[in-house]
């Protein structure tokens, strides 16, 4: 099975996929220097990061390839999110995201062959700038002008420093496991520290709060409180006069927190809390579904079962 990978996560996938029995074909440069690769074929399939998301790659080529690749990754990364399967032969297509546990095993399969930073397949993953910064970090350390300790220490402080600056205006991105691509729109960050952050959003029309049933009117805002690599986030909604309307705890995979953006892989199953009601979890058969589908595997949707149990007992 011949495999050929460009892309943010090629050195780590490259060094799980020998070790999996796939040959790797067409090396760029820097894949000849540190694997010795050197056949050049036509593969069996590409993997490509995904234009549209750089938490995702995306795998074409031969249908029984890509649904072998796929399998192979979702036995290896316990929170891999299967976001899109096609096969229709001889063809198969895939898109596939990597939470933040999934990039700590790919960091940790890149520092098998090169000098990696803390968090580098985070940092990747949130931008051009995040992404230059892991870039000269890591080439400061391989021409030996900064001891490999010292900068992973100095790093790791730049990385947990790493939120919104208060008042701008910052996007809340999650996807679903059926692919779904969401924006929350823009929200201003009213309060940051210690790796979390406040985002109000202003409501601008009428309907119906998904979930709480309750009445939305202009002038209602919403307070969104994230912590990077939580694996839940709050929104409190409240009337243009202050009132408590109600609370929405979203459960998914760990979010990351950057300085224009939040991500994260919605999970579907949420807890809502009404006023003067007693807390509630919602589409649990949703979660069902995604796991029957082979979106996710049987330990997230457990684990995610757990999260809203305990967000439904303590409402944080």
């Amino acid at each position: 099975m011949k495999v050929s990978i460009r892309g943010i996560y090629s050195t780590a996938l490259i060094g799980l996929l020998q070790e999996k029995g796939f040959t790797i074909v067409n090396p760029t440069k820097s894949q000849v220097e540190r694997f010795g690769i050197t056949m050049k074929n036509e593969p069996d399939v590409m993997i490509v990061d995904s234009p549209s998301d750089r938490n995702c790659i995306e795998i074409r080529g031969s249908a029984e390839v890509v649904q072998e690749l796929v399998k192979t990754l979702q036995s290896f990364f316990e929170d891999l999110v299967v976001l899109h399967l096609s096969v229709c032969e001889p063809l198969g297509r895939a898109k596939v995201g990597f939470p933040n546990q999934a990039k700590l095993k790919l960091d940790e399969l890149r520092s098998r062959v090169s000098y990696t930073v803390p968090y580098h397949h985070y940092c990747r993953a949130g931008g051009e700038g995040l992404s230059s910064m892991v870039s000269f970090a890591e080439d400061l350390v391989e021409r030996g002008l900064v001891p490999a300790e010292e900068m992973s220490r100095m790093f790791r402080e730049q990385v947990d420093g790493i939120t919104p600056r208060l008042g701008t205006m910052i996007k809340i991105i999650h996807i679903k496991p059926n692919g779904k691509r969401l924006s929350l729109g823009l929200g201003k960050v009213i309060w940051r520290g210690d790796g979390k952050a406040r985002i109000q959003r202003r409501i601008m029309g009428f309907g119906v709060y998904d979930g709480l049933g309750v009445e939305k009117s202009p002038g209602d805002y919403a307070i969104t409180e994230v912590t990077r690599f939580q694996p839940w986030m709050k929104t409190s909604y409240y009337s243009i006069s202050g009132e408590l309307k109600g609370r929405y705890y979203n459960i998914s995979t760990p979010i990351s927190l950057y300085p224009d953006h939040v991500h994260y892989f919605d999970l579907e199953i949420d807890v809502v809390v009404k006023p003067n009601s007693e807390a509630e979890i919602v589409d649990i058969e949703l979660l069902e579904k995604a796991l029957e589908e082979g979106r996710i595997r049987e330990e997230v949707k457990i684990k995610a079962l757990k999260i809203a149990e305990e967000i439904a007992s303590k409402q944080p």
